[in-house]
């Protein structure tokens, strides 16, 4: 009976101590976020500008930088942001990298984030840093919990505010318009 109760408490431990880092996965395993979003009584054409636009008004990126892709209305470019992630008593900044690609048809947009790795002393990807191997070490070590707690936390709010830059960029009227 004590077994029991032990293995029960254990387990019980266990599973409240192994955190779940969510991110989104593709069918190879590869994180990427990504969402199609209507735009009603937006062309195609509209949306493609938008979307180059995007780049230069967040990331103040030239149009010729970019890559482009008119004939299937795809816009694509690497980027990074920087994150300072607190944890274990200290602040470290670091870059976290991503490829952008939004994709438009009329009436709807799509946008992927993914290519997600993070720089700061060496290159890692998010996908080795949350994977299983990763997290099983950080149940047996607080510290390690703690800073994938806060990457994780850095990471997604980072993800959702390039979310919403794209969004408010790709809402605006046509940039190729003219009230003229």
């Amino acid at each position: 009976m004590k077994k029991i109760l032990l293995l029960l408490v254990l387990t019980t431990f266990t599973m409240n101590a192994q955190e779940k880092f969510d991110f989104p996965l593709n069918e190879n395993g590869q994180i990427i976020f990504s969402e199609v979003v209507s735009a009603e009584g937006k062309t195609k054409d509209d949306l493609f500008n938008n979307s180059k636009m995007f780049f230069v008004n967040i990331y103040k990126e030239t149009q010729d930088k970019i890559k482009q892709d008119k004939e299937a209305s795809s816009v694509t470019d690497t980027q990074y942001s920087f994150m300072t992630i607190k944890a274990n008593g200290s602040e470290t900044k670091v870059k976290l990298f991503y490829t952008i690609t939004i994709m438009s048809k009329d009436g709807k947009y799509k946008y992927e984030i993914k290519n997600i790795f993070v720089k700061s002393s060496a290159e890692t990807t998010v996908e080795k840093m949350f994977d299983k191997l990763a997290s099983e070490k950080a149940v047996e070590n607080p510290k390690l919990m703690e800073t994938l707690k806060a990457y994780y936390t850095g990471i997604n709010s980072t993800i959702e505010t390039i979310k919403s830059d794209i969004k408010k960029e790709m809402a605006k009227s046509s940039a190729a318009k003219s009230d003229w």
